[in-house]
């Protein structure tokens, strides 16, 4: 089992620490030792293993910490345990998955006292059809087979949540094809499925799909996005931006699921704080290596005027993390 470590230093002499604490030093050692970080990511070529990746390669390079590994997981329901018995550092993890691993819910078998490290992201959530097809809106899905992911998978747990907010029964108002991103992307095209719900692009399956076949949104009407945000904890209102995939012509009302770096609560503070500081430095040049990291930015700037509220993916922040965001004049 990996820990990050601390260590105290060998010999401090009393008055320096006075001196320090004058100074308004940080509230952990700056002698601590460089942690090393380890990241539950996600299954093998899905938006949060590449994603976790660049956030390791950065913290690699920055020499602040001993060793960063982006690591495949299973799921939330993994990341959540490795974070929890402190096998991974950070878990990367969708806002619905937060909430139910601090209430302890089903699947959870107990409650996990997760913080938002760092945001992750915020995406559109939506369903994709064929343009010349039946399904052009959100009612259209009414008994049409609809691609929502693999069994037992986020995509799932997601397209469940929004069928069910809108007073609809899963498993009889639509029929549902169980298949991942590019799969049930080709299932669309093909004519296997009629509708697929989509997020995290730009993502290899959505941008086949409008290449090779002329693909639109699902729209919702407001009352139906009202219904599926619910109090904000998971999801939020936003906009799928107009050619955010092709064919995709102008800004359209859309589900945004929050997303973050999780940890626990117990995590040393010098590793948040180091976590923190050093995505806030880097996040240019992390989007330039993946474009799903750009809504991260856009936080940073709402959280100028919002607050902290608008960083925290479905949990409190981590007081080394506050910390971070205050030194660069994200947070007041």
């Amino acid at each position: 089992m990996i820990h990050t470590l601390r260590h105290r230093a060998l010999a401090v002499a009393a008055g320096a620490v006075a001196a320090l604490a004058l100074a308004g030093a940080p509230a952990f050692a700056q002698s601590a030792a460089k942690p090393d970080v380890r990241i539950a990511t996600g299954t093998p070529g899905g938006a949060y293993y590449v994603m976790g990746a660049v956030l390791a390669d950065v913290l690699t390079r920055s020499g602040r910490v001993a060793s960063a590994t982006a690591e495949a997981a299973s799921g939330a329901i993994e990341s959540a345990r490795l974070v929890d018995s402190g096998q991974s550092t950070l878990a990367a993890m969708d806002a619905n998955w937060v909430d139910l691993g601090l209430k302890g819910g089903a699947p959870f078998k107990k409650k996990i006292d997760l913080v938002t490290i760092v945001p992750l992201g915020v995406w559109g959530l939506f369903f994709v059809s064929l343009q010349d097809g039946e399904v052009k809106s959100l009612d259209d899905l009414k008994g049409k087979r609809v691609a929502v992911g693999a069994k037992g998978s986020g995509m799932e747990m997601h397209a469940r949540q929004i069928i069910t907010s809108i007073g609809w029964d899963f498993e009889k108002d639509i029929k549902p094809v169980y298949l991942a991103f590019g799969p049930g992307a080709s299932a669309v095209r093909e004519g296997r499925a009629d509708a697929q719900l989509q997020c995290c692009i730009p993502n290899a399956g959505l941008s086949e799909l409008s290449e090779l076949a002329k693909a639109r949104m699902v729209t919702m009407s407001p009352d139906q996005l009202k219904k599926t945000v619910g109090e904000g904890r998971v999801y939020a209102s936003g906009f799928l931006k107009k050619d955010a995939f092709r064919g995709h012509a102008q800004d359209t009302p859309v589900i945004n699921i929050l997303n973050g770096y999780m940890g626990v609560a117990s995590l040393d503070e010098n590793t948040a704080y180091v976590i923190a500081k050093t995505y806030i430095e880097n996040i240019d040049q992390m989007i330039e290596k993946t474009p799903q990291y750009a809504s991260v930015k856009e936080l940073f700037e709402q959280a100028k005027t919002a607050g902290p509220g608008v960083l925290e993916m479905g949990a409190p922040l981590h007081p080394g993390a506050v910390r971070a965001f205050r030194e660069a004049g994200i947070l007041k």
